[in-house]
């Protein structure tokens, strides 16, 4: 079987997709069955191979308002690559022009089309229109949206979906053919290491100090003001505390501010290697997510497969991947006075090695990317084949938490 990933969300500073993708990548070059074609968006056309995936790179034009980011726009030059490849099944993973490209060349060739839910964008736009023109022009946003998202979904052969409550908010507004498939991360990579003593050194900090730890892209949607805000509440508490981020975007400007006037702040740039990334998540004392759009929330998989405690917001898209912690604490809201609360009360919980051994194995069997690429394959599998639901069952087995839907049906 050849797969064909159809990728907008990618660029060097990108992070919870790219590494789906790069997962997958060496999920598909350890068995000899099956072949990988992607296509991403750069500064450049060009064409490379690693292992059985081959990587189309497409000139394209940058994002407005993003650092990293482009928009894969090129029509004739994408539905070259598919014509080229002749995959047995595409995948989309964004909802925008790229998403449209891929259902035309399916059409085209007679190939199957799924998508992968990756990002909410569309539907967190409404919260900043809320924000900023008030509830009636956020209802009014909100159904357009919602009538996009179902046309377009509803022209896939299945859209699999990685967290429980967003299967739900979507088969309300009528998308179909949804699966809940979990996303998962590599714990070959991500599992504790022996870097606290090296890296809080490096960082100088005290041995009262307590590690603070951001990993992603320095945006707004990731509430990295509030992020910075938090700190501010928290100098002034009876603990210390030290935030590091790692990442860069279009925020960054803001963070090296923040890092020139307060010694408690530290900002290392993206890193590449998740090898180093893993030393950073197993050197943390909490990790810290302050987002409220997450669809799964893949940082806080791989911090806690080394052992590293989470930090999300409520309602903001972790919950799935933390639920198991004993006791869960959640930041009421994305502002700096709840997540420093909630810090607070994070920190007044005992950590124990029984803890941190828990969350570990809770990761390894529940959330790791083998699982996540075992199931994948089998839905590509069944979609390609145009079979119903009796293959969904035989495959997957009859596990309503995983399957919503009874078929894979033909469009």
């Amino acid at each position: 079987m050849k797969i064909c990933d159809i990728v907008q969300f990618y660029s060097p500073l990108s992070g919870g997709v790219k590494r789906y993708i790069h997962d997958k990548m060496r999920f598909i070059g350890r068995d000899g069955t099956l072949r990988h074609c992607v296509i991403v968006p750069s500064d450049r056309d060009r064409t490379r191979i690693e292992k059985n995936s081959t990587i189309h790179e497409i000139a394209s034009p940058r994002l407005p308002g993003s650092k990293s980011y482009r928009m894969l726009i090129a029509r004739a030059k994408i539905l070259d690559v598919i014509a080229q490849e002749a995959p047995d099944v595409i995948e989309v993973g964004d909802p925008y022009r790229a998403a449209w490209i891929g259902i035309e060349a399916g059409e085209r060739h007679r190939i199957p089309v799924v998508a992968f839910y990756h990002s909410d964008y569309p539907r967190a736009l409404g919260r900043t229109i809320q924000r900023f023109a008030g509830s009636l022009a956020e209802r009014s946003f909100s159904r357009l949206v919602s009538r996009y998202l179902v046309r377009l979904y509803n022209c896939m052969d299945a859209t699999f979906v990685p967290a429980r409550r967003l299967v739900y908010e979507l088969k309300k507004i009528g998308i179909r053919n949804l699966i809940h498939v979990p996303l998962g991360t590599d714990t070959d990579v991500f599992f504790p290491r022996d870097s606290r003593a090296r890296i809080r050194g490096e960082l100088g900090l005290a041995p009262n100090v307590r590690l603070l730890l951001f990993s992603g892209r320095l945006a707004r949607e990731k509430n990295i003001r509030s992020l910075l805000g938090m700190m501010d509440r928290l100098r002034h508490t009876d603990n210390r505390q030290h935030l590091l981020l790692i990442g860069d975007g279009e925020l960054s400007a803001l963070v090296r501010h923040a890092t020139r006037n307060y010694p408690d702040i530290t900002n290392i740039t993206y890193i590449e290697s998740p090898e180093t990334l893993a030393e950073y998540y197993s050197a943390a004392d909490l990790f810290v997510h302050a987002g409220t759009c997450e669809t799964f929330g893949l940082v806080a998989a791989e911090a806690q497969a080394c052992g590293t405690r989470v930090l999300g917001v409520e309602g903001g898209g972790l919950e799935e991947v933390i639920e198991g912690e004993i006791p869960v604490v959640m930041a009421k809201g994305a502002d700096p006075d709840a997540l420093a609360k909630a810090v607070v009360q994070a920190f007044r919980i005992e950590e124990t090695a029984e803890k941190r051994h828990a969350r570990i194995e809770r990761m390894r069997s529940r959330y790791t990317s083998t699982i996540t690429f075992d199931r994948l394959i089998r839905l590509y599998w069944a979609v390609a084949e145009q079979r119903y639901g009796f293959l969904l069952e035989k495959t997957l087995g009859n596990d309503t938490d995983t399957l919503y839907h009874q078929a894979v049906s033909p469009r």
